[in-house]
């Protein structure tokens, strides 16, 4: 596996687990929301925004910020909790920009 297969692979193996462990009792749910919205931005990130932004470090970083904000706002809609929503957004996001810079 190669390319965008792996990259979103990695995403959700990385993301998935840290939503959930931040919603005790509701993993299960937390785990679904996070797998459909964060393979929506995941999408977006690769596919769209790269079209739309400059290429560069600025535009990675703004890209990136909007999607955990997005995520979050998921979490939110999902969970009715606004601060777990954003740390365990910010937390899955971290990792897997951090695990994608390691892999790939």
């Amino acid at each position: 596996m190669s390319g965008y297969p792996l990259a979103l692979t990695l995403t959700l193996a990385t993301e998935i687990p840290i939503v959930a462990a931040f919603f005790p009792g509701r993993r299960a749910r937390m785990a679904a929301v996070c797998a459909l919205a964060t393979s929506a931005t995941h999408l977006l990130l690769h596919f769209v925004l790269p079209r739309l932004l400059p290429v560069g470090s600025f535009s990675l970083v703004l890209a990136e910020g909007g999607i955990t904000l997005a995520e979050a706002a998921a979490y939110w809609a999902a969970s009715q909790d606004p601060g777990r929503s954003l740390a365990a957004s910010a937390l899955a996001n971290a990792a897997s920009f951090a695990a994608g810079l390691v892999v790939l």
